[in-house]
């Protein structure tokens, strides 16, 4: 297919991030889903319980599991060998994972963030800027990081 664009898969994440005001996992899954051309009546909902590092839970940052979903999506596509796909999907999210921990130092969204979502506190300070000074970044690098495996798939 044609190349994909970093710099436009990171805008259009970043505007369903802050513009569309949705979470960080929701973000990603609708930009690598429009890019890719794959739609479903499960996008961007599946992606939800994502929020928050896994249920508010502050782990794995929303940005990478649902990296690792658009990879799943676009590999699955293009290989139907079972093993090699797993491998190859393996991979891509494993290196999208790594860049990303360089960058930032850490892949754990309480820690990226600084913030505990389980709390009404968390989630207020969030809201009131963090989501826009923090993780608007964390979703534009891992949206490049993103295009830059589905270019060479």
């Amino acid at each position: 297919g044609k190349p994909i664009s970093a710099d436009r898969l990171a805008r259009t994440a970043g505007e369903h991030f802050l513009a569309g005001k949705r979470t960080c996992c929701e973000s990603i899954l609708m930009a690598g889903c429009e890019a890719l051309g794959i739609k479903s009546e499960l996008i961007p909902d599946i992606a939800l319980g994502l929020a928050g590092g896994i249920g508010l839970q502050g782990d794995a940052c929303g940005v990478l599991t649902s990296a690792a979903v658009v990879l799943s999506l676009a590999m699955a596509r293009k290989e139907t060998e079972y093993p090699k796909k797993k491998m190859r999907i393996a991979q891509a999210a494993g290196r999208v994972h790594s860049e990303f921990k360089k960058q930032f130092g850490c892949t754990d969204c309480r820690t990226l963030c600084g913030l505990d979502l389980t709390t009404e506190e968390g989630r207020k300070k969030l809201a009131e800027g963090v989501k826009a000074e923090k993780c608007a970044k964390f979703v534009e690098a891992g949206a490049k990081l993103l295009a830059r495996e589905l270019d060479a798939t």
